[in-house]
Parts: C-alpha cells; structure tokens; sequence
C-alpha cells in the first residue's frame, strides 16, 4: 500500500466533487465524495498505529471524517472523529473534530444521499457566514442575553436588510414603484437568513441566506440572494456613517429607501440599547458596531414628525391594494381604527423643564416618541439613555425635560464620573453652552 498515492487520488476525487456541489449536481458529487472516503479511509486506518508520523496522522483522520461527512457515510465519520478526539493533541483539529461531532449527531439515521446533501448544504452555507455576537451592555446576568433581545435584534436587522434588499432587486430588474409590492413579496420568498452555527459566550451566531437556485428564478435574482448578506454587513450594518459615509449613500439610494435601511439600525446601535452588538471579521478578531449618534441620525434621515392636532387622534388603516391590466393601482380602506402603536420624531433645541428658564442647545437634538396604547407616550434621547413614559403627551414632554435637565445637573456637579458618566458629559457640554453653570 502507498498511502501517499491513495490520499492523492481521494484529493482529485474530493476536487471534482466539490466542482459538481458548486454547479448544483448533487448527485455527482455524492458518489465522488463516496469514491474520495473510501480512499481517504483506506489511508487513515493505515495511520491509525503510527503516532509517530505526526502531523501527518493528524491531517490524515481529520480529512477521512470530512470525507465521509461529505459522502453521508455518518457511522464511518464517527469512528475517525472519536479516534481523533482521543488521539490527536493538536488544539485546532480536536475543535474542528468536536465541530463535526455536532453535525454526525444530528445527521444520524439519515439515509447517506440526505445526509450527504443536508451536510454539503449546511458546509456551504457556513463558508458564506457572517459571524455576529450579541452581548449584554450591563451584567445584571453575567454574560446571558435575554431572548427579548435577541427579539429585537432579529426584527430590526431583518427590516433593514430586507428594505437593503428591495432596494437591490429594484435596480436589478428596473421595477417601477408601481410594481413596489411585487418586489415585497419577492423580497419576503428569498431573503431569508438561516442560522448556520450558535454557541454561548454571550450569544454567538452565523448566518447566510440561501444559495440554490430555486424554479423559475432569474440569474440576476440568484446573484443577489447569495450575496445578499455579505454585501449588506459590509455596506450598510458595519459602515461608521462618517459624514461622507453618509454622503455617498444618500446619493445612492432615495430618500425613503435610506430611512426604511437605516431607521431599524438607529434601535439596534442606540446608545441605550440593552446589548451591544460584535462582529467576527475575515481574521476572525471580534469587532464591534459604532453607535448611531444623535448628530448621525439628524444627517441621514428625514426627520419623521406629527402634528399636535394629530396627538391622540392617531389611526391605523388597512388597506387593499390591486394592480389593473392597465397599470392602475386600486385601493379600499378595508378597517380604519385607533392606532395601537405609533413612532415619530420631535425635533428642539430647548429643554424647558418646571421652575427654570428654558435652556438653549447649541444644536437641535431628535426625541425619538412611541405612542403604544397600552402604555401612551415614550420620549427618549438614546445619546444620553433618558426616557420618560406618561399617558399625556403634554405631559411626557414635560417629565422628559425634566429628567434631562436633572441628569445634565447632576453630572455637573459630580467630580468623580464613572466611564459612562464621562460619554454622558461629553454630550452635556457639546449641547449646553456653559453646563457647570446649572
């Protein structure tokens, strides 16, 4: 036997495998990966007495369960893994063998071909994962996220990614805003991120979207949902918004496209947001996400107000929408009723708290207001992470500035700040003139 011979046949047979997954036949590349873990095992049981030959004993298990995780002969990956596990000393290839251990127990009982496929699948997808990490920003809990938060994160990155990727599909296939709800719907069948990995340490995750072209989908369809998630986390999710940041995607994309991407990514990177978000770049060195500032938010997106006959009368509508041969779009208020949940902005350059003289910022600050039924107002100010709640709005206003007002005292006369006390009073000083005066 020449295992050096053999090991290089099951490479050739592994390489044209891997070609046939990339042109989508899988079939093909079972029965190669199939011919690639025979040899490949062949070679590993004839190491399997010699640890004298290491690193190349090493090399040589780790590739046969590969192998044969490829070929869905799951029973023979797990007799190289366990003898891996037991065996080899080197920290990198027992994480790499403890990886594949995870997905032999799930794929267990599979019929090869399944199994085969879901691996090759699954493999593929990872390899296009971006890597993100949600941690907690105060420890009340150690490192454990809450799934409220991970809720939060899930709905507003979807949003944003999902507005990114009509935006794309729009200019892909010239759709006209008359066919705005079709690109929705289309938006909605392919952009669907899959999670391709999670662990504990706070809450690490991967994901990608789905890379098979499905029936009756354009090349240029395919083209986008396969780097629908690598272009947004690069464009969009991890762009610092310097002001030529910003510059540039305003005259990349409209007005409404800007504030339906960008809107949702104002909650998860507010500074009093409950998580703090990181990233794994292509070293895999954690990272993590700039804030979006106040000053940041005014630059890039339209300012989303509401009049003060408009407060309490708010309404939501549903309304059906129909296209006519013609072109023509039809509409009918199906149900009109008190709106349950609204959000706008409130624009001031004035604190104007009880019992003081209203206090000028030497900039205009947004307030970002949720009406909830439930609740009534909320008035934040996510740079400093105030909030005030109350029934009237008149009323929340007031408390707001208030508790702003209090806070900025507060700070001023503190002489010994804690870290978020110092980025608190940074922002005190940039707004208010004289601050140590109050």
């Amino acid at each position: 036997m020449k295992p050096k011979i053999i090991h290089q046949e099951a490479m050739e047979f592994s390489f044209k495998a891997k070609q046939a997954l990339e042109q989508g036949n899988y079939s093909n590349a079972f029965d190669l990966y199939i011919k690639a873990a025979k040899l490949e095992s062949q070679v590993a049981e004839f190491y399997f007495d010699k640890p004298e030959f290491e690193p190349t004993r090493s090399f040589i298990i780790r590739s046969a369960a590969f192998l044969n995780m490829k070929a869905g002969l799951i029973d023979e990956a797990k007799k190289y893994i366990f003898f891996g596990l037991l065996n080899i000393k080197d920290d990198f290839i027992v994480n790499q063998l403890n990886n594949a251990l995870e997905l032999a127990v799930s794929l267990a009982n599979m019929p090869s071909n399944k199994a085969s496929r879901e691996y090759n699948y699954i493999n593929l997808l990872r390899q296009s994962s971006i890597f993100y990490i949600l941690e907690p920003a105060n420890r009340v809990f150690e490192h454990s996220v809450s799934l409220e938060s991970i809720k939060n994160f899930s709905e507003d990155y979807l949003k944003s990614l999902k507005a990114y990727a009509c935006s794309k599909l729009k200019k892909v296939l010239s759709i006209t805003d008359d066919l705005e709800l079709t690109c929705a719907k289309q938006i909605d069948k392919f952009i669907n991120p899959l999670v391709t990995n999670s662990s504990y340490g706070s809450f690490k995750f991967a994901i990608a979207n789905d890379f098979i072209a499905r029936e009756g989908e354009l090349k240029e369809v395919l083209d986008l949902k396969v780097n629908v998630i690598k272009n947004y986390h690069h464009e969009i999710f991890v762009n610092p918004l310097s002001d030529s940041d910003i510059d540039v995607i305003k005259s990349e994309y409209t007005e409404e496209e800007v504030n339906n991407i960008f809107r949702p990514l104002t909650k998860i990177k507010a500074n009093n947001t409950p998580y703090k978000v990181g990233y794994y770049d292509t070293d895999f060195n954690k990272k993590y996400v700039n804030k979006i500032l106040n000053r940041q938010r005014k630059r890039l997106l339209t300012i989303k107000s509401i009049s003060q006959e408009d407060i309490g009368e708010l309404e939501s509508s549903i309304i059906h929408k129909r296209s006519t041969a013609n072109g023509k779009i039809h509409q009918t208020t199906i149900l009109k009723e008190q709106m349950k949940k609204f959000e706008f902005d409130y624009q001031t350059n004035q604190i104007e708290a009880s019992d003081v003289a209203p206090i000028i910022l030497s900039e205009n600050v947004i307030l970002n207001v949720l009406f909830n039924s439930e609740i009534g107002f909320t008035i934040s100010f996510e740079d400093l992470r105030i909030e005030c709640s109350g029934i009237e709005y008149n009323k929340t206003l007031t408390a707001f500035y208030n508790t702003f007002y209090r806070k900025a005292k507060e700070l001023a006369k503190t002489s010994e700040k804690s870290e978020d006390e110092l980025k608190d009073w940074i922002i005190v000083k940039k707004l208010i003139g004289n601050p140590d005066e109050l």
